[in-house]
């Protein structure tokens, strides 16, 4: 009886280690490990093995979390019969015993197994992690063929719908961590605006060029073909430091003229013509992954890119600032007015702007226009649906919406009035217009 104790609370430790150790590491990625290098950490060494052989330590913490868990429940069962007399329940023994074995290491199991390992690897994952990181990695060398050939059995069986498991997948997916994150705004434990942030920054990595860019018929390009004068109103009338010029038309863009350098220019006297102090201009393909624009540009110190199509023709710019805007939402500009993209207006009726994001749109009125990678916006929504530009005064139908275009600029749909046939449209929250 004393010998099954002190096992049922030996193993039962070691697994509350091995839980909150697999917790832990799994918080030291590639960022972390070459910090601790950098500050000359020896164990960052021992990470960069782990991060090379994931599959094998992770896969070895789960053959002896589950193992050991069988053998916490041989022994907790055997303790329990022998605390329950047979004589005391009559015909009823074993239904009892097993009641009582399954309630009371189900609730052992829960609190020495997930709850307190999940609190100590959260509270202190750095010492955890470094004071574990040895001992997997040898018990996985010596233990590496279990995972290995329980992945086998797995993959073998999962042959019919063609699918494969392994274990450095069953960390947390992208939806569990949300999950997390909104229990966590729940609790108090974090804001909304981090929450926001987080949110975002998984979107980031799915988000391309055109998705994100100011589009050609709203960039600001001056024809260096141009005089210096009208071309030196232009940009200080934008209020825009970087400034793309073209030749002939927008699609022979040759360069990005400095605001600082035409100023220094005027300051000094220098009367340096504006095509000398053109800078070359970072070129990047609509599809691209603006991620990866953002990483590319900042080795190369640029701050602006244009964005071209598949024919080389210009599609629109993206800047440092649109980018960092889509992890951290609007950066305000107290220099420039902002413009609201959208307001109530006196009928009960809405003016929405034509460049008002389709994911805007249904978040603030609580709508599901549908989305599609042919456009963003609602004037791209509206022009892929009827195929047209419309002209001022005309009207599209979407279920039981109706969007009138009250203002067209060239071939551009800028603003529409939008109601509902049926008069239920309105905003699901009060939520910021700029």
């Amino acid at each position: 009886m004393t010998i099954e104790i002190v096992l049922f609370f030996v193993i039962l430790l070691v697994n509350a280690y091995l839980a909150a150790s697999e917790i832990a590491i799994s918080t030291f990625g590639e960022n972390k490990i070459a910090e601790m290098k950098d500050e000359g950490d020896k164990t960052a060494g021992l990470f960069e093995i782990f991060l090379s052989k994931q599959e094998n330590v992770y896969g070895t913490i789960q053959f002896l979390y589950s193992g050991f868990t069988v053998l916490i429940v041989i022994l907790g069962y055997m303790i329990i019969s022998d605390l329950l007399s047979p004589s005391l329940w009559d015909g009823y023994y074993q239904i009892i015993l097993i009641a009582a074995a399954v309630v009371i290491i189900t609730i052992i199991l829960i609190i020495f197994n997930i709850l307190l390992p999940k609190a100590f690897a959260f509270k202190y994952p750095e010492q955890m992690g470094k004071s574990s990181i040895r001992i997997l990695l040898v018990l996985s060398k010596f233990l590496g063929f279990a995972p290995a050939s329980i992945n086998f059995i797995s993959n073998v069986l999962l042959l019919p719908i063609k699918e494969k498991t392994n274990f450095s997948q069953m960390r947390p997916s992208e939806d569990e961590i949300l999950d997390i994150i909104s229990e966590g705004v729940k609790s108090g434990t974090l804001d909304e605006s981090e929450q926001e942030i987080i949110e975002n920054i998984f979107e980031f990595t799915d988000l391309r060029a055109n998705e994100v860019m100011i589009p050609r018929t709203e960039m600001v390009a001056i024809d260096i073909a141009e005089s210096d004068t009208k071309n030196i109103e232009e940009i200080i009338k934008s209020g825009y430091s970087l400034v793309p010029c073209y030749e002939d038309n927008p699609d022979n863009i040759i360069g990005v003229l400095h605001a600082k350098d035409v100023v220094k220019n005027i300051i000094e006297k220098n009367d340096i013509p504006l095509r000398k102090l053109i800078r070359p201009v970072y070129f990047v393909p609509e599809t691209k992954l603006i991620s990866e624009i953002l990483r590319d540009m900042q080795n190369q110190g640029e701050r602006l890119a244009v964005v071209t199509d598949e024919y080389g023709g210009t599609e629109g710019v993206i800047t440092m600032e649109d980018m960092l805007e889509e992890i951290v939402g609007k950066i305000k500009d107290n220099t420039k007015g902002d413009i609201p993209q959208y307001s109530l207006l006196q009928d009960g009726k809405y003016y929405v702007l034509g460049t008002m994001h389709i994911d805007d749109f249904n978040e603030i009125f609580n709508f599901s226009l549908p989305e599609s990678d042919e456009y963003n916006t609602v004037a791209g929504f509206i022009g892929d649906k009827t195929g047209k530009i419309l002209n001022p005064g005309e009207q599209f139908e979407y279920e039981r919406l109706v969007f009138e275009l009250m203002k067209k600029i060239r071939q551009k749909m800028v603003q529409f009035k939008v109601y509902s046939k049926d008069g239920n449209f309105g905003e699901k929250k009060n939520l910021s217009r700029s």
